[in-house]
């Protein structure tokens, strides 16, 4: 009897471990905490995910919905009371698309751009989340962007936005897009179109691979000037956009070019951290143990890691964070997060499978979720995720 026993642990213990350095199967539960979702038979697909932690240590996110159902112009925002363990329903914003939170003193903001038109818009909050002011529009025109990050510096508030322009379906996918990186005085009333000033627009060189570049993330240099840094649509995803703005919004045409970056063909967040003296951001890693011949780094966003640099000219893989072989309709993307205390906190737009089935692919996706790493600073990939990291 105790041999049978015996062999009968070993052998689930075996089982587990298989299971254990397995990628996500058809009956594995969505990673992390569910925020919303919303199956793909509702033709409404949730994007821009935004967080931010309030003054009083509660949490805010915000999404959006696009997809065939969608009028591409509702945000929902949640509160989570208990540090992302729970998340309550607070309200839904109407006309407000692509769009980041960011809190300034004890007011919060939500920067996208209106729904109806794409000029670029601001709302705020002065009681947590709860009621928001009429959407205010900063700048006519057809913009684009996301919860990229913000950046104080100076008294000033930076935040990286994109120049959409007239769409032509004839030309390469965002090659007329342009990016800028706006700011303001922190005291201003940010709800004034006069508050901001905002930098030179800058196109993509057109010897850059590439067909646009998106998503700009405004970050603060190493030597003190706020730097513009794109999203890149190449096909190897291993380039990030990258120019310096002067003090005057000015922008160093020499200044202008590609930087080596782990996953920069989907939008990222880079973020300075004072304790550790380095940048970190969440990206999709190419894992090439995933690429199939002619695939673009864009469509591969099954591969969640965390990396960081010291100088943002050499990136370091520090952990896979979330991976799949299911690249089709699998998807951990448009990460936004913030750091607390030794933990970083993020939320995520999730393409996987739910009790229908599966997601429309991994772009369409079908839920928003919270997660937290903890300990980043030490952090390192798990044995199971080991075969995504590139030899």
């Amino acid at each position: 009897m105790m041999k049978k026993s015996k062999w009968f642990v070993l052998f689930t213990l075996l089982i587990l471990f298989i299971s254990g350095s397995q990628s996500y199967s058809q009956t594995d539960i969505v990673p992390g905490v569910v925020i919303a979702h919303s199956p793909k038979s509702s033709g409404k697909y949730l994007g821009t995910p935004s967080i931010v932690i309030l003054p009083n240590g509660e949490y805010l996110a915000s999404f959006d919905f696009f997809g065939p159902k969608s009028t591409s112009d509702v945000v929902h925002v949640y509160k989570s009371l208990d540090r992302g363990v729970t998340w309550q329903f607070l309200t839904e914003l109407e006309d407000t698309f692509w769009a980041g939170l960011f809190v300034v003193k004890s007011d919060v903001y939500l920067l996208g751009v209106r729904g109806s038109d794409r000029n670029l818009s601001i709302r705020k909050s002065s009681d947590m989340g709860k009621t928001w002011s009429s959407l205010v529009v900063l700048k006519k025109g057809r913009y684009h962007g996301s919860s990229t990050p913000v950046v104080f510096h100076d008294g000033k508030i930076y935040k990286g936005y994109d120049h959409l322009g007239v769409e032509d379906k004839k030309k390469p996918w965002m090659s007329e897009n342009k990016s800028f990186v706006m700011w303001a005085d922190t005291n201003a009333d940010l709800l004034k179109t006069d508050s901001w000033s905002y930098s030179e627009e800058v196109e993509k060189p057109h010897d850059m691979d590439g067909t646009g570049w998106l998503e700009t993330n405004a970050v603060l240099g190493p030597d003190g000037l706020i730097k513009g840094i794109t999203r890149v649509a190449n096909e190897s995803g291993y380039i990030a956009g990258y120019y310096s703005v002067g003090e005057d919004g000015s922008v160093d045409p020499d200044s202008v070019k590609a930087i080596p970056f782990l996953g920069g063909a989907t939008k990222f967040n880079i973020m300075w951290d004072v304790k550790t003296k380095k940048y970190w951001a969440l990206t999709n890693y190419p894992s090439e143990i995933l690429r199939k011949p002619k695939m673009r780094a864009g469509g591969m966003r099954s591969v969640l890691a965390l990396i960081s640099s010291p100088d943002l000219a050499h990136w370091k893989l520090n952990q896979i964070i979330l991976a799949s072989d299911n690249v089709k309709y699998h998807g951990f993307q448009y990460i936004d997060w913030r750091f607390e205390g030794d933990d970083i906190v993020f939320v995520n737009r999730v393409g996987f499978t739910d009790e229908f089935g599966e997601a429309d692919n991994a772009h369409n996706s079908n839920y928003i979720t919270f997660q937290r790493i903890h300990n980043y600073a030490k952090s390192g990939t798990d044995r199971k995720w080991r075969k995504y990291i590139n030899k």
